[in-house]
């Protein structure tokens, strides 16, 4: 017998890949790769924080996108089935993320194919690290911005890409600020690799703080 989460991750991955709202967000994914690291000559890690970046900002659409596929007649339905709606917003966390590992995966290579690296496994673990980490910021605030607590599509846009440079562009807020810079700073992959690690659990720690407060907040809606 199929264990309950699952069924909800089955029927949550099956409802998104036949609404094809996944398509946008990763069509401009790989345009931003296209516009923003084809043909580059530099160091490796120069590269990823643009590939980064991106992935960001389209995990957030995704997030929003898979959670946003059912209607809020059908969703409570859906929570009346699995009996706990925690259940079903995991169900979605995890569907999000299987599309932004995919993402990901094009974001760590699709540079290294298009462009004349010197290329280190260090470097691309350091890469994945980082886009790991900006996925799970990502995925965060598509919760933040989703049905569950912006009812109005307008609003949910507008919230989306404040909460995007919010944290892009706050320096003093971790982790993809001062991830993003580090990139940048010149050091080898070995010195990153300790930091990265730290960047990714706070990524981990915003996920699971976010999708608290999605289910909160969507609870007191309700």
């Amino acid at each position: 017998m199929e264990r309950p989460m699952t069924a909800l991750y089955r029927y949550s991955l099956a409802t998104t890949l036949h609404s094809q709202r996944y398509v946008a967000p990763m069509v401009f994914f790989l345009g931003l790769l296209a516009v923003l690291t084809s043909g580059d000559s530099g160091p490796l890690l120069g590269v990823y924080p643009a590939a980064a970046g991106a992935l960001l900002a389209c995990a957030t659409w995704v997030a929003a996108s898979v959670v946003n596929v059912q209607e809020p007649v059908g969703r409570a339905v859906l929570v009346v089935n699995a009996r706990r709606s925690r259940d079903v917003l995991i169900a979605d966390i995890a569907v999000s993320a299987t599309l932004c590992s995919g993402m990901t995966v094009v974001g760590l290579f699709y540079p290294i194919l298009t462009g004349s690296h010197v290329v280190t496994w260090q470097a691309v673990g350091i890469g994945a690290l980082a886009e790991l980490t900006c996925a799970c910021v990502g995925i965060g605030l598509g919760l933040l911005c989703s049905r569950l607590v912006i009812g109005r599509p307008g609003y949910s846009v507008v919230v989306g890409l404040g909460l995007v440079l919010a944290v892009v562009l706050a320096k003093p807020l971790p982790p993809v600020y001062p991830m993003l810079f580090a990139l940048n700073s010149g050091r080898t992959p070995t010195e990153l690799f300790l930091p990265f690690l730290g960047y990714t659990a706070t990524g981990l720690c915003v996920l699971a703080a976010t999708a608290a407060a999605a289910q909160y907040l969507a609870t007191r809606t309700d």
